[in-house]
């Protein structure tokens, strides 16, 4: 009997001026992601938080405005320790805007939409890869709003009429969701955003060791792929294959 799981994905690097584009996050069973749900907002309640945003906990803004370091190392620390507990294996995908624009062809870019949507859908790929091992299912949900999700949804529904990417990408359900009442896209929120830093050091622009969270992340079973020049050929070919593009 087939196994189903469930899948948060959130996005980084989507603002105009990044290098990269980022979609990434955390697989694991109804069960895990209800002890995970509770854990978590426990976490928010004790440290009076609305919700957790990496990006201004890392740059000390908004509600982490003020924080001491003591106070910022305990909830990071207690987020990871949940995140390890309730999870079963993490996916994070990169593409390097340059690489985007000057590899893929133009009816893939017309799929695609842009770096962001190339992310998504070789999320969407190595996962199906990890659940054929295991004979498994997923029902996947993203951060609603981001740019390009709309063209995700309309690839969806059109593609999962197909057979063969049925099967390859094994996706049952896909949602968009709101990163502030759906806990786990917090957690997939801080992947992503670690990930996008990893990238600058996956990429030659960065030197300094990988950043902690990171660290501890990589800790559970994890599949990180960073899309170089021979990735993004071998994706364009597949995708036109698979959709019959010209």
């Amino acid at each position: 009997m087939a196994s189903l799981y469930t899948v948060y994905l959130d996005e980084s690097g989507t603002h105009a001026d990044s290098d990269a584009a980022v979609v990434a996050g955390f697989v694991s069973n109804v069960t895990q992601w209800e002890a995970f749900s509770q854990g978590w907002q426990q976490v928010l309640t004790d440290s009076n938080l609305d919700y957790f945003h990496m990006s201004d906990f890392e740059n000390r803004t908004g509600q982490f405005s003020g924080w001491q370091e003591d106070a910022r190392r305990d909830v990071l620390n207690k987020l990871l320790s949940i995140i390890h507990d309730h999870t079963f294996w993490n996916i994070g995908c990169i593409v390097l805007r340059q690489s985007f624009d000057s590899i893929l062809s133009s009816a893939v870019k017309q799929i695609c939409g842009d770096a962001y949507g190339a992310a998504a859908l070789s999320c969407w790929r190595h996962l199906g890869e990890i659940l054929k091992e295991v004979d498994g299912w997923m029902d996947c949900s993203m951060e609603a709003g981001a740019k390009g999700s709309g063209a995700l949804q309309l690839i969806f529904q059109e593609d999962s009429k197909i057979s063969e990417w049925r099967n390859n990408h094994r996706i049952l359900v896909l949602s968009f969701r709101d990163k502030r009442a759906y806990l786990p896209l917090q957690a997939a929120d801080m992947l992503a955003y670690e990930l996008y830093k990893q990238s600058a050091r996956q990429f030659g622009k960065e030197t300094r060791p990988t950043r902690y969270p990171l660290e501890r992340l990589g800790g559970n079973k994890h599949k990180w792929v960073y899309l170089q020049e021979a990735h993004l050929r071998e994706f364009n070919e597949d995708l036109t294959r698979q959709l019959g593009l010209q």
